[in-house]
Parts: C-alpha cells; sequence; structure tokens
C-alpha cells in the first residue's frame, strides 16, 4: 500500500486565476478532498476555486470548525478531523486539506499537520497567495519600501495594538476588522496611520470593493462587511 501524504494546499485569496500551477498540479491528482467548513452545509469558496482542476474522481470530506474562542471546542474538532485524516491516510489516500490564501498563516490545517506530523505521518505544503498580497496589488498600496518594518495584526478584543505598539512599525496589515471598525479608526489616527490606509473587503471576488479608510462615514462603520475585509496603512511621513 502505498504511504498517505496530506497535502495543505493554498488556493490563494478568492480569484481562481491566482491559484498557483504547483496547486492545480497537486489537486489533479487528490484521492480526498478535505473542505474546513465553520458552519455545516454551508457552500466552500476554497472547494469552488479548486473544483474545476479536480480528477473525474475522489472522494469529499467535510471538516467542521466551529469559530468559537472556546478551546476545549476548538480542541474537540481539531481531534475529530484529525480522526477522520488519519483514517484516510491509514489507506495511503492523498490527502487535500483546502484553505484560502496560505496554509500556514491563520489556517485551520496548521492544528492538523502539527499533530498528524507528530505521529509520524507524511504531510506537505503547497503556499497559496495571501490576502493582504492581493489586496495590496488591487489597491496599489506598497506593503514594504527599503527597510520599512511591517506587522501583520489579526485585530479582536484579545489581540488588538495599542496605538504606541503601531508607532513601532512603518506598515500595516490589519486583518479580520469588520466589526472593529472604529476602534481601529481612533487607533490609526492617533498613531499617524490614518491618512494613508485603505480598506478592501471581498479582495479578488466579483463584490471586491477598495475605500479610502478614512472617508468611510459613520453608517458605514457599523456596517457588517465580510469575514475578509482587511486594512493597509502607512505611517505618515513627517
Amino acid at each position: 500500500m502505498p504511504e498517505g501524504v496530506l497535502f495543505g494546499v493554498g488556493v490563494g485569496p478568492g480569484d481562481p486565476e491566482l491559484l498557483t500551477l504547483k496547486a492545480v498540479n497537486v489537486l489533479k491528482r487528490a484521492d480526498v478532498v478535505c473542505i474546513p467548513q465553520s458552519h455545516r452545509h454551508k457552500e466552500s469558496t476554497a472547494y469552488a476555486i479548486a473544483s474545476e482542476h479536480l480528477p473525474q474522481e475522489y472522494n469529499l470530506l467535510a471538516l467542521f470548525f466551529p469559530m468559537t474562542r472556546v478551546r476545549e471546542e476548538l480542541e474537540k474538532s481539531w481531534e475529530q478531523s484529525c480522526a477522520k485524516v488519519r483514517e484516510q491516510l491509514e489507506l495511503g489516500k492523498r490527502v487535500v486539506f483546502l484553505t484560502i490564501g496560505d496554509p500556514m498563516l491563520y489556517s485551520t490545517y496548521i492544528y492538523l499537520s502539527k499533530q498528524l506530523q507528530e505521529e509520524g505521518y507524511r504531510t506537505e505544503i503547497v503556499p497559496g497567495i495571501p490576502s493582504f498580497c492581493a489586496a495590496a496589488a488591487a489597491a496599489g498600496f506598497p506593503l514594504g519600501e527599503g527597510e520599512g518594518k511591517i506587522a501583520i495584526i489579526p485585530w479582536g478584543p484579545d489581540t488588538k495594538a495599542s496605538p504606541q505598539e503601531l508607532k513601532q512599525f512603518d506598515n500595516l496589515v490589519l486583518m479580520k476588522v469588520s466589526p472593529y471598525l472604529e476602534t481601529i479608526r481612533e487607533a490609526l489616527a492617533e498613531a499617524g496611520f490614518l491618512k494613508d490606509s485603505v480598506f478592501v473587503d471581498k479582495c479578488g471576488y466579483e463584490e471586491e470593493e477598495i475605500r479610502d479608510f478614512s472617508s468611510l462615514n459613520d453608517k458605514e462603520k457599523t456596517r457588517e462587511f465580510s469575514y475578509f475585509s482587511l486594512i493597509l496603512a502607512r505611517r505618515e511621513r513627517s
């Protein structure tokens, strides 16, 4: 029996044309395709991007990862998913785990690969284009120049940064920003980033939206944007 392999495949930010050639080659030879889901029965964006490159015959394996901060619930879902993937690897299958963006950047693949690697299973990673790189290209917004320092911050109740912390960097990438736009606006203004900031939502999708972040009005700041929204910002030059 051949050795089973788990592939973490990044499918990019949303535009199917940003799927890499290596990703396509791995998808074409998949035996099992894993779709991570935060809501049961919800359509998978990653699967929609990858589907046209999959072989005629393969098994689809939905893995449920709830959107929660409760550690016990997360660990339970990780172990359940590991068990399903482990079963396929024991059968010698080529298992592809699809991720939006890159598998090693805030991806649920990280938890599975760590556990299965420790158990001796073979894993491989196919990098994908991160959302903020695609957003920077779409907005014509350089992420880093010269020796400028860059911070990547997933904004949230436990991970937000103070204006003093932001001032340590020249460029910012703020992710998962939708619920916190007013708080972020205040922090960027105090740290000297607001005048040169851009808000990007659903980059690579038909509904893509690119805006000067400082121009969002009060109504828009309370509007519910997608999970895929982010902010790019540069510190004002003195």
